[in-house]
């Protein structure tokens, strides 16, 4: 029986056919899983306002705090014991005792009537005064536990003398009435630290 199927080729089962199965109709139909659509993979826009929020709010919290001046807190006060008060009270009156003698020293010495014993005079009390104040202020410097009113009148002490001394640089005399406040300023000084030294 001529047949028309290439060779090679099996011919197909007469029982075998080749539409839909019969009971195909049967069985569940599969459809294919959706596709997601493009804002599946989106983080929501509430998450997005809430990060730029932060971000902002960050950002205002740095510039304030950046351009607010620090706030620096004093530390108290230290205190000192009795016998502490006491020995720099002590100190700092031999220390005064010290510079009003160097004055009595330097006002001691003859001005003489000539221009040069006159100068070499005034020279010796600038010196005095200089280094005076000096010394009363290092001294202060090294005895933090004098008492309040001793350590004020003594920094008036050492003031009114140094600008004492830039008086007489300038050519003013105890006399100038420019000077009269500075000489009344040291008067009082050295009366109230003669009295608390008591």
């Amino acid at each position: 029986m001529p047949s028309d199927i290439p060779p090679g080729t099996v011919p197909p089962d007469s029982g075998q056919h080749w539409g839909p199965h019969p009971s195909a109709s049967s069985y569940p139909s599969v459809q294919a899983p959706p596709v997601p659509s493009l804002a599946f993979g989106r983080p929501a826009r509430w998450a997005t306002f809430t990060a730029l929020a932060i971000a902002l709010i960050a950002l205002a919290v740095g510039v304030v705090g950046w351009f607010r001046p620090a706030q620096h807190v004093n530390p108290p006060p230290p205190t000192y014991t009795a016998q502490q008060s006491a020995d720099a009270k002590a100190k700092v009156c031999a220390a005064f005792d010290k510079v009003q003698r160097a004055v009595g020293v330097a006002n001691a010495v003859p001005h003489g009537s000539d221009a040069t014993g006159q100068l070499a005079a005034a020279t010796s009390m600038r010196q005095v005064f200089d280094a005076g104040s000096r010394y009363l202020l290092m001294t202060l410097g090294e005895a933090p536990a004098t008492p309040p009113d001793l350590a004020t009148a003594v920094h008036q002490e050492a003031s009114s003398l140094q600008e004492g001394v830039m008086g007489y640089l300038d050519g003013l005399t105890n006399s100038d009435p420019e000077m009269q406040p500075l000489v009344d300023a040291n008067t009082e000084a050295a009366n109230t630290i003669q009295r608390l030294c008591k």
